[in-house]
This record gives C-alpha cells, structure tokens and sequence, in this order.
C-alpha cells in the first residue's frame, strides 16, 4: 500500500483504480457517472472498489457507503477526506 498522505490525491489515479474494479475505460468513470443507474454497478463490484481504494490508499470505505454515494466525485470525496488532503486536479 502506498502513503499518498503527503501530496494531494491524484484524482486520475483515483479514476483508474475505480475503473479498473469496474473493467471500464477510465473516460466512462465520470465525475457524475452514476454508479447504479449508467454504470450498472452490483455490491460486488461496490465491495471490490472498496477493497481496491483501502489496498491503494488506505481509506476504509464501507460497501454501504458506496452503493449510497453512487458517483465517482462523491467516492473521491470520501477518499479525500480520508487521505485528510485535497485533490491535484
């Protein structure tokens, strides 16, 4: 696991990771992608994207949290206040 705590969250990296737990391109990973409604997201794949986020950043993010959330800028949010940093955009 890497420390991003010491720079700011590097949202594409973010985009990436999400993208890759859905096995999507990164472009369809918006920031108002809904993940239910035009991503089709199940709680599998909301669990895997958890996973992902904890093993990359170390943020904890419940399934819960994720299938309520529903879009990307909300997760990255989370992760932000997470990391305690804002993100390098």
């Amino acid at each position: 696991m890497a420390d991003h705590t010491d720079r700011p969250l590097d949202v594409e990296e973010l985009r990436a990771v999400v993208a890759g737990a859905l096995e999507l391109p990164v472009e369809e990973v918006t920031d108002d992608a809904r993940f239910k409604e035009d991503l089709e997201v199940d709680s599998l794949i909301s669990l895997e994207i958890a996973v992902r986020i904890e093993e990359r950043y170390g943020v904890k993010i419940d399934e819960s949290q994720l299938t309520e959330l529903g879009k990307f800028r909300l997760v990255r949010e989370l992760v932000e206040a997470g990391l305690g940093t804002e993100s390098a955009t």
